[in-house]
């Protein structure tokens, strides 16, 4: 009835038997609406794989539709969402493999305590005298046997020894009769554990049995719960570890970007540093090839004043003082 509501549902609608009025109030479904079973959505529900077992955990509170899947995985959001219903799922499924673990546990001490064989009773005083009596004779015999082994009469003493055994097994059925028994059934049938989904077992069964059990729903379903828990955490140390390498990378790229910068940068200082002093240098040279020039210019001028002057040079000048001479003599008082 179920596959066909839901085959009904895909080709027709869920709201395919609504009334009018319903129809008014009917509000469509979509798949990220809080009703629709994420785990459903990205790979399986836990409810769904133990119906009628014993870990049968009841039907799943929330909506599971082949069509709302298929929509889920055509949409744009896809893979947003699928780590947030992934992380879910394995936060659910680790706590069913938690009880799981605590029943395998107390399975465990269960079989140890139906196989370890219980502590003998304390003995009754009819069997203590017994156990006397039999201690005396066998000593008694031993003694007799070495005597007659001292003597050479090795025939005799050992037809005393094998009473002597005969007494040690008497003695022995009256100290471990039901200690004996315990180890003979538990040897006939011995129980184990499945470590998977915790069912009890007989050891050596038969085949038929054994693959019943490897094929039943409980042990599938657990094993799909623990194989999915490890994947998810395999593929979550991955991501961890390739984020770590990745950050590494950063910072050795960025190390060797500040490297190079800096190298860059002292070449740079260097080259500003030559520069400097090349114009230091230009400009030292021009102060020179300026103050040479200025001494020419000033020879040059000392050279035209004193050789080139108004009159002609130094002639000139000493013609000019010649010249003055008389005038000075002329405006003499006669004596």
């Amino acid at each position: 009835m179920d596959a066909q509501r839901a085959l009904l549902d895909e080709l027709m609608g869920a709201a395919r038997n609504l009334t009018d009025e319903e129809r008014k109030v009917y509000k469509e479904v979509n798949w990220d609406d809080k009703d629709v079973c994420g785990f459903y959505m990205v790979r399986f529900c836990p409810h769904d794989l133990f119906v009628n077992t014993r870990s049968d955990l009841g039907t799943c509170p929330r909506i599971h539709d082949q069509k709302l899947k298929e929509s889920f995985e055509k949409s744009p959001r896809h893979d947003a969402f699928v780590p947030k219903f992934e992380a879910e799922l394995a936060q659910f499924c680790e706590k069913l493999v938690m009880e799981l673990d605590r029943r395998v546990k107390r399975g465990r001490e269960r079989l140890a305590q139906e196989v370890e064989p219980a502590s003998p009773p304390p003995l009754t005083a009819e069997k203590s005298e017994q156990l006397s009596v039999l201690g005396e004779k066998i000593k008694i015999l031993l003694e007799q046997v070495e005597s007659l082994g001292e003597a050479g009469k090795v025939d005799e003493a050992e037809a005393l020894m094998r009473k002597v055994e005969i007494l040690n097994v008497e003695k022995t059925g009256l100290t471990q009769p039901q200690n004996g028994k315990l180890l003979m059934l538990a040897q006939e049938k011995k129980m184990a554990l499945c470590e998977i989904c915790g069912s009890f077992l007989v050891e050596n069964d038969a085949l038929e049995r054994t693959q019943s059990h490897i094929t039943g729903k409980q042990h599938v379903g657990y094993g799909m719960v623990r194989d999915f828990i490890k994947e998810y955490k395999d593929a979550k140390e991955k991501a961890t570890e390739e984020e770590r390498l990745a950050r590494e990378r950063e910072a050795e790229d960025r190390r060797i970007q500040m490297s190079e910068r800096r190298r860059r940068g002292d070449s740079s200082d260097r080259e500003r540093h030559h520069d400097r002093d090349r114009e230091r240098d230009r400009y030292r040279d021009k102060g020179s090839d300026r103050e040479r020039s200025r001494d020419r210019d000033r020879g040059r001028w000392v050279d035209s004043r004193m050789g080139n002057g108004r009159t002609g040079g130094r002639d000139g000048y000493r013609d000019r003082r010649r010249s003055r001479s008389p005038a000075r003599h002329s405006h003499r008082r006669p004596s």
